[in-house]
């Protein structure tokens, strides 16, 4: 992990861009084939460095995402500032073959000036590229899904029996998990792998904020009988003042807390998941999961004020035994699929 993760409670939330906009703005997504050589991830701080200062001027919000040798990048802001970008990036020779896959106004989803993210995988660069062109046809057709749709079935898919439909009408479950200390999430996930023999899909982000510079995020996908399928996506602590994290909080059905025997890290953590649920005017279950002498009326009382509800999974065993954590929390998820 990378040396700026020193502190895991240095970050506040929200910072001075992210209030709630209720305006509709112009919204587009393009990808284009990666042209840069040497490192990506340096590359990609460059491009932060320089592009926070850019786009602030001209009210533009950004996310770019490097996967499978392609870029894909999510504009908001004036029509006028994003045809301006784009028309940029179109002579910039670190993109090739630049295809727009989204264009509409709507209501915004990215908060902050600059996002970026890497994703590993083992897809084919011909395969993301089918599902590039695939998407491009769509929108041509005007046929294309809403902007949130398009990023995912890009840059982070869905097993490939699962419809997009599946992923917007609530069937495809996911849950977002963070510890409030150590990597106790990561290390519940890398088990879970395991036990079920399914890999985890590996993700960092790059952000604007000087406390946040980049922040790792994994992703299991699960199968479910009852319903499509469920995806457990673990955020390091700073990833709440990441802007990604705050635009797909609304498609979480939960946010899990792994909690700590420490209970001001708990409240300090939970504190900071509620400002962040707030600011984007949605409710998610808040699940606590861990030991049960760690649980207080507290944080229930916390969750209720602000509208939110809660949820615990009391592990019965020792707080360090995965298989005890999982079926804990997974009575608690298979409740609310």
């Amino acid at each position: 992990m990378s040396s700026v993760l020193q502190d895991p409670d240095n970050t506040n939330w929200p910072d001075s861009g992210s209030e709630l906009s209720r305006q509709d703005l112009g919204r587009l997504i393009y990808a284009s084939i990666c042209q840069v050589d040497g490192p990506v991830l340096d590359e990609m701080r460059r491009i932060r460095d320089h592009a926070v200062v850019n786009n602030q001027a001209h009210n533009l919000r950004v996310a770019l995402m490097h996967r499978c040798g392609w870029f894909v990048e999510w504009i908001e802001g004036p029509p006028d500032g994003i045809r301006a970008l784009l028309e940029r990036v179109a002579l910039d020779p670190r993109h090739r073959s630049l295809r727009v896959v989204h264009e509409s106004v709507g209501k915004p989803r990215l908060f902050k000036p600059w996002i970026g993210s890497i994703a590993q995988t083992t897809e084919t660069t011909g395969e993301f590229a089918r599902r590039v062109m695939a998407l491009q046809e769509r929108h041509q057709k005007g046929k294309g899904y809403e902007p949130a749709s398009v990023w995912r079935s890009l840059c982070s898919p869905l097993p490939g029996h699962v419809e997009v439909a599946a992923a917007n009408d609530g069937s495809y479950q996911r849950v977002m998990m963070m510890s409030a200390a150590r990597t106790d999430a990561f290390d519940l996930l890398r088990w879970l792998s395991a036990h079920e023999q399914r890999a985890v899909v590996h993700r960092r982000f790059a952000g604007a904020a000087r406390d946040a510079l980049d922040v790792e995020s994994d992703y299991l996908d699960l199968p479910q009988q009852a319903a499509a399928g469920r995806r457990l996506i673990v955020n390091a602590r700073k990833g709440l003042a990441m802007g990604m994290t705050h635009a797909f909080l609304p498609d979480y059905a939960a946010v899990v807390i792994l909690l700590d025997a420490d209970a001001e890290r708990n409240e300090h953590l939970l504190d900071r998941l509620l400002t962040a649920c707030q600011h984007v005017h949605h409710q998610p279950v808040i699940v606590g999961l861990g030991a049960d002498s760690w649980f207080s009326d507290s944080l229930r009382s916390a969750t209720e004020a602000r509208g939110l509800r809660w949820h615990e999974a009391r592990a019965v065993g020792p707080s360090s035994d995965m298989a005890t954590l999982w079926w804990a929390l997974k009575r608690i998820l298979d409740a609310l699929s």
